[in-house]
């Protein structure tokens, strides 16, 4: 049996939101991957330049197979539910919490705080990234997000 040789050789691809506020509205942004390959998300980093507010959920990124699904990674910016990260602590990378587990690289301090890598994005298949508002109190939060995806 002969394995492909993009198996060998993965493709690493770092999307790009340019600042994007989280304050009362969720935004989702569609995309696919490269012709015959599978990937996985490895990281998300955020680069926060106003704090990040939710006093019941802290805003949050996932990525899956519709608006506000995450098959395949989550991260929700804060320390707790409800306090969010503050723009003076940036940036933040899901890779470098606390984490458990590989894969999946989660962290459970709080309900889906971090999940990397929960499942493969299918070959030739849409996925969706969302940026989800944070709930309770006046949520607000602005930052540039960068998902890094590895296609196989």
């Amino acid at each position: 049996m002969t394995i492909p040789a993009h198996y060998a050789q993965p493709q690493t691809e770092v999307i790009t939101i340019p600042s994007n506020a989280f304050g009362n509205s969720t935004a989702t942004f569609n995309y696919i991957g490269p012709f015959g390959r599978e990937g996985h998300v490895e990281d998300i980093v955020v680069d926060i330049s106003a704090n990040m507010v939710g006093t019941t959920t802290v805003p949050e990124i996932d990525v899956g197979t519709a608006s506000g699904d995450t098959t395949y990674a989550q991260y929700r910016l804060g320390s707790a539910a409800g306090t969010g990260y503050l723009a003076s602590a940036t940036p933040k990378r899901a890779s470098q919490e606390a984490w458990t587990g590989n894969p999946p690289i989660t962290l459970s301090d709080f309900t889906g705080h971090v999940a990397l890598n929960k499942a493969r994005i299918p070959k030739n298949t849409a996925f969706v990234i969302t940026l989800k508002a944070g709930t309770g109190g006046a949520p607000a939060g602005t930052a540039s997000v960068y998902v890094v995806i590895k296609w196989f």
